[in-house]
């Protein structure tokens, strides 16, 4: 028997679900659990958790996407371009996995590719307001595990799941990171608030196009330091001109700029910075695990007051102009002690209890595997999670 786990959406969704196939190839030591990935940073992600987790079954298998899909994202600078070519590729190589698990909704094309009856799991990644057209592909999946309440609220209240297809397991990066994560470095060498500026990659929803003005207001002050570290998928998508012109704005001193480095990935900005600066990421509620203040830039003039996908604005400052950042983050220090109490409520809403949700997501796992073949779980070993050494 295979369980065959998916992570063709980039490198930002390993720690959502990886964890969780390394505690099931623990929980089923006689099945076989296997993490298909199409790039480095992704394998690299990967033997982070196996590592972490000591995995040691844990099988990870690379899955090039095909050279023509590489060539074509390349140029178009459009890294999302080689996942439905990477699909069509494992296809038939899925045709024989017992269940096939995924922290993305592309996957759900699997269904138009011979997959029709195989028996599909999504993990969601993120908990954010955004809702995007892409949460009507959860219909495609035989079970859905998201993180918290709201989640589960969207998925039967909006695109109409059986709530019989839908669990609530709690967010699976937090659970992982909590026990596996490590020590935090200092990002500066001085001990000025840092600012962690976390832009969307849909540039219809992000503050990106005015990101340079943002910088700018930061270089003219002193008061603050500043992470400029957008969502992965934004950068990803830029040519290297543009990283190179990005880059030389940083500053040793008070500017840190970083699109690809696992810092964007297993929370160390979230973690480490005083003041969230964003617009629609849903890295703003990861930052919020330890409620602190917000500052949101509507670049768009969004109507967003009444608009739930606007939701976590109404948990901090909200500016139009770059040229007003700095007074609002100053604002939203001041005023943060009255929105602790809603912080820690949309949190819990967001993310559930997170603890064991490891452990909940790979029995959700098996459960649903069993009920689906109809058949006994497979053996499993009474072996007890590890945590990093």
């Amino acid at each position: 028997m295979e369980f065959a786990f998916l992570f063709i959406g980039g490198p930002h969704q390993v720690f959502h679900l990886a964890p969780v196939a390394a505690r099931l190839s623990q929980l089923a030591p006689r099945a076989r659990v296997t993490c298909l990935y199409p790039d480095d940073e992704t394998g690299n992600a990967l033997e982070h958790v196996r590592g972490r987790m000591a995995a040691d079954r844990l099988v990870l298998e690379r899955i090039a996407p095909p050279a023509w899909a590489e060539g074509l994202a390349r140029i178009l600078h459009h890294q999302s371009l080689r996942k439905l070519p990477t699909l069509m590729r494992l296809a038939t190589r899925l045709k024989r996995a017992a269940a096939i698990i995924t922290p993305e909704r592309t996957s759900a094309a699997l269904r138009h590719m011979g997959l029709g009856r195989s028996l599909m799991i999504h993990f969601r990644h993120g908990a954010g307001d955004r809702a995007p057209s892409s949460e009507s592909r959860l219909r495609a999946f035989d079970m859905v595990a998201v993180p918290g309440k709201k989640d589960v609220r969207r998925a039967v209240g909006v695109q109409h799941l059986d709530p019989a297809r839908v669990r609530q397991c709690g967010y699976v990066k937090l659970d992982y990171l909590s026990r596996c994560g490590g020590a935090r470095p200092a990002l500066f060498p001085n001990d000025r608030p840092v600012v962690f500026y976390n832009a969307h990659f849909d540039l219809g929803l992000s503050s990106w196009t005015r990101a340079r003005e943002i910088v700018d207001a930061f270089r003219r002050q002193d008061a603050y330091n500043l992470v400029v570290a957008p969502h992965i998928r934004l950068g990803g998508d830029m040519s290297a001109d543009e990283r190179a012109e990005w880059t030389r704005l940083a500053d040793p001193e008070r500017i840190i700029v970083d699109f690809d480095s696992v810092r964007m990935i297993d929370m160390t900005y979230a973690q480490a910075a005083d003041v969230y600066l964003g617009d629609m990421s849903s890295q703003f509620y990861e930052f919020l695990a330890t409620p602190r203040p917000a500052v949101f830039v509507n670049a768009h003039g969004a109507d967003w007051r009444a608009d739930p996908r606007y939701a976590g604005w109404h948990l901090g400052e909200v500016v139009d102009e770059p040229g007003d950042i700095i007074a609002a983050v100053d604002r939203a220090r001041e005023r943060h002690p009255a929105l602790i109490e809603r912080q820690r409520d949309a949190t819990r809403e967001a993310f559930g209890d997170y603890g064991g949700a490891i452990e909940r997501g790979a029995e959700l796992i098996l459960e649903t595997t069993a009920s689906f073949h109809g058949k006994a779980p497979p053996a499993r070993t009474t072996q007890r999670p590890v945590a990093a050494h």
